[in-house]
């Protein structure tokens, strides 16, 4: 199956977390090949890949006709020893523990309302499985706990773009074991409670400040990182992750597929030169050459040595053309996925760019939003337009490199054959309304409204997608060949 090739980070990521939380501890055999094909619905080619990688990661030890033995030591198998940590970057991890703010509370607050009582299980036992007499340990495992909320959303994305953030590696000093007593306490009877009745948001609120008043904002916190922490150099590489090879030329040729389908390109035109493409896409000739010979086989272009690349005039084609879901199964859940983190996160973000935008840009964000109304052919251009502007004005460098990549992943809806369509010209008028009802509310100066309403605009949008996406047969897909529980379970 093509769709293995999108299965190598997220298999290695779960058995990784496995390994280094403790859950496969040092001496335990993995799996056979066999086994994990049948828990993750791979074939054996992936899960050969996936124990090299682990391998190659020094979590297990691989021989010949053997079974495989994990090697890592939850204990003492940290990556960074204590004589390579170094003191934060102030102003960077100032950045970052805002940005944090912005971004955790909310997707915490989601994991948690998610929880049936079976659930707590799992944070209830890290939590007392905690030892104020090893401070170091404690703080470590400590953050398994909250890491738990953040994967029980099922949201890949979201778990991945806060492991990014580094707070896995930072470590946090203090003498104090009084202080951890009453973290640990703070956090057994919260899982207790919540096991009985799923926490109303007031109650999530104030035990989020007691915590915040136990660790960050105590006087005599520090920390240390180590040299490459984001703490120090800021966070880098966040969708590095998601280019394999096979995606990378999958988005080439579902652009040009989709920007076929709402109109932009019309039968007989001209597509762009190989070059021209690559510059676009920021791909290989290879690359492009392997989405063009794709499209040729679906009969979708033409392309003729010495003349270039042209739409099909075979209109009656063009209107046929059937994509197995499986090829675009992992497009469409990163789609979803980065709807799901944006609607959560951005109320938060939209206040803090609230205060810091001029009047001039808030009227700037009204003209472009009356602009976009008049372009037909674009896959919701308004929301778009308002992703841009908060992404250009968050005030928060970290924040701002996670909305990046939020807004390449929101413009792949395009790129989803079928899910733009001339039936959806009521419900874009919609979304525009509701954008310019937002931008209305910002240049009144009601930065509170503007925040709610941005936010419900894209939760809007994000179940508009997922209806789509059901009526189009595309969700079953996503859901058959991938199962968000492995990230928490």
């Amino acid at each position: 199956m093509k769709y293995d090739k999108f299965q190598y980070d997220r298999i290695f990521e779960i058995l990784k977390n496995k390994i280094e939380t403790g859950r496969m501890p040092k001496g335990s055999v993995l799996p056979s090949y066999t086994e994990l094909c049948r828990e993750y619905k791979v074939s054996n080619k992936t899960i050969r890949r996936v124990v090299a990688m682990l391998s190659d990661a020094g979590l297990i030890e691989t021989k010949e006709r053997q079974p495989s033995l994990v090697i890592f030591d939850q204990e003492t198998g940290e990556r960074h020893s204590a004589d390579n940590l170094k003191e934060p970057n102030v102003p960077v991890m100032t950045d970052i523990l805002k940005t944090a703010e912005i971004l955790c509370y909310p997707l915490i607050c989601r994991g948690i309302s998610l929880c049936s009582k079976s659930d707590w299980d799992i944070p209830e036992r890290i939590a007392r499985q905690l030892d104020p007499e090893l401070p170091k340990l404690f703080w470590k495992n400590s953050k398994l706990f909250w890491r738990f909320f953040i994967a029980r959303c099922e949201n890949e994305l979201s778990l991945h773009t806060v492991d990014c953030l580094g707070f896995l590696e930072l470590e946090y000093r203090e003498n104090n074991f009084d202080s951890r007593i009453a973290y640990q306490k703070a956090l057994i009877d919260f899982t207790a409670k919540s096991r009985k009745a799923t926490p109303a948001s007031d109650a999530i609120k104030d035990f989020l400040t007691d915590i915040h008043r136990i660790t960050i904002s105590r006087e005599d916190f520090a920390c240390y990182v180590p040299a490459d922490s984001p703490f120090r150099i800021g966070v880098q590489g966040l969708d590095k992750w998601m280019k394999t090879a096979e995606e990378r030329y999958s988005s080439v040729y579902l652009d040009i597929l989709g920007l076929i389908s709402i109109g932009y390109y019309q039968p007989g035109d001209r597509l762009p030169s190989h070059a021209r493409m690559q510059k676009q896409y920021g791909v290989s000739v290879n690359t492009t050459t392997q989405a063009v010979r794709c499209l040729q086989d679906w009969g979708i272009v033409e392309a003729t040595p010495g003349k270039g690349i042209f739409v099909s005039t075979d209109v009656q084609t063009l209107h046929d053309i059937y994509v197995d879901p499986k090829l675009i199964a992992s497009h469409i859940r990163r789609f979803i996925e980065c709807l799901e983190l944006l609607s959560l996160t951005a109320e938060g973000t939209a206040y803090h760019v609230a205060g810091h935008v001029s009047f001039e840009q808030m009227q700037d964000l009204l003209r472009k939003l009356e602009e976009a109304k008049k372009i037909g052919n674009l896959y919701q251009p308004a929301p778009i337009v308002l992703l841009e502007f908060l992404t250009e004005h968050i005030p928060y460098e970290a924040l701002q490199s996670v909305y990046t990549v939020i807004l390449r992943n929101y413009r792949m809806g395009r790129k989803i054959p079928k899910l733009v369509n001339s039936g959806n010209a009521s419900k874009k008028l919609a979304l525009h309304r509701k954008c310019t009802e937002a931008a209305e509310a910002l240049l009144r100066g009601e930065r509170s409204a503007f925040a709610k309403q941005a936010a419900e605009m894209f939760w809007y949008t994000h179940q508009l997608t997922i209806e789509e996406c059901k009526r189009l047969d595309y969700w079953k897909t996503v859901k058959s060949i991938y199962d968000g529980s492995e990230l928490w379970k």
